[in-house]
């Protein structure tokens, strides 16, 4: 199995939104603390990201194109650091 990788990415409307500098901000990922064999939807054990509204976070899981498995937030950045993510990343991206 692959390596859990960080993730960096916006949250808005309760929504991941990963980024890259290859692509700019990618489009809403979900976010699962299930493990990639188990026999469960992803939905079932989503994160719940609404304290990180307006945030850029640091999502470390198995990234798996559209889902994030066995995600857990490992940081949260502040206001200054999300202005310059969104900067950087995305200006038509806002909040």
């Amino acid at each position: 199995m692959n390596e859990r990788e960080i993730i960096i990415g916006l949250v808005k409307n309760r929504k991941f939104y990963p980024i890259s500098s290859e692509s700019g901000i990618g489009g809403p990922t979900l976010l699962t603390e299930i493990r990639i064999m188990e026999s469960v939807s992803p939905e079932n054990r989503q994160l719940n990201l609404t304290e990180y509204e307006g945030k850029a976070i640091a999502v470390q899981g198995h990234n798996q194109g559209g889902v994030i498995y066995e995600s857990s937030i490992i940081d949260v950045a502040g206001p200054i650091v999300t202005a310059l993510v969104q900067k950087a990343f995305g200006d038509s991206f806002r909040f």
